[in-house]
């Protein structure tokens, strides 16, 4: 017989995987902080042990480490590994959304409302959901390149950088706002152009870094 509770656990372990996933990515965990397995559970309303299986997990991915009292920790990023993770991701998203130029006026519909969304949020002064707006348009772009495996590898490299984020939290939002200056982008998206596109995912990647690599400078 199929065992249900071992399938429903597995379930629930992903379910939190994704939630400590997201919120690496998108700068709400501090590099350093140690996360507590039964503080997790109570805030996510469940057991121990999903928890556990799914810090376990993302240790082995190498998003968190794990300490000999058996504590987990989200890692500290230096500037170098910083700058080696961001010419990857220079990479491999030029890669995506050079790929996700054959684009449909419904594509480039919803891209734009992702896009409203952040910089409604900017102009709202809400630092928490243009950091999750930005990462949604992001994702949004990079899943039209109907590249699964690309886009997996992108989501690893988020998840270990993503803690870096952490800086802009209680930064004004007005050190994002150049992201309005997307109009290349969706020019490059309109005229199937994958060299324009991926140049400016590039240069919105290097603005990022910039505004980032600040906190390595006090």
């Amino acid at each position: 017989m199929p065992d249900f509770e071992k399938a429903q656990r597995m379930s629930l372990t992903t379910q939190v995987e994704v939630n400590l996933k997201s919120a690496l990515i998108v700068g709400s965990l501090k590099p350093g902080i140690r996360l507590i397995t039964r503080e997790i559970a109570e805030q996510l309303g469940t057991s121990i042990t999903p928890v556990r299986e799914a810090l376990l997990r993302l240790v082995s991915s190498g998003a968190l480490q794990a300490t000999p009292a058996q504590a987990f920790l989200v890692p500290e990023i230096s500037l170098a590994r910083f700058r080696e993770v961001n010419q990857i991701r220079k990479n491999l998203e030029g890669m995506a959304a050079a790929a996700a130029v054959k684009m449909t006026p419904g594509r480039l519909n919803d891209l734009r409302a992702h896009m409203q969304a952040f910089t409604d949020a900017i102009d709202g002064g809400d630092m928490a959901n243009a950091l999750q707006a930005n990462c949604r348009f992001h994702f949004r772009l990079y899943d039209y390149a109907e590249m699964p495996t690309l886009t997996a590898m992108i989501e690893q490299l988020w998840v270990r950088i993503g803690p870096c984020f952490n800086y802009l939290q209680t930064q004004p939002c007005e050190v994002l706002r150049q992201h309005r200056l997307c109009d290349e982008l969706f020019t490059a998206l309109e005229r199937g152009d994958q060299t324009l596109s991926a140049a400016a995912i590039c240069q919105a990647i290097d603005k990022d870094a910039a505004v980032i690599q600040r906190q390595y400078l006090n």
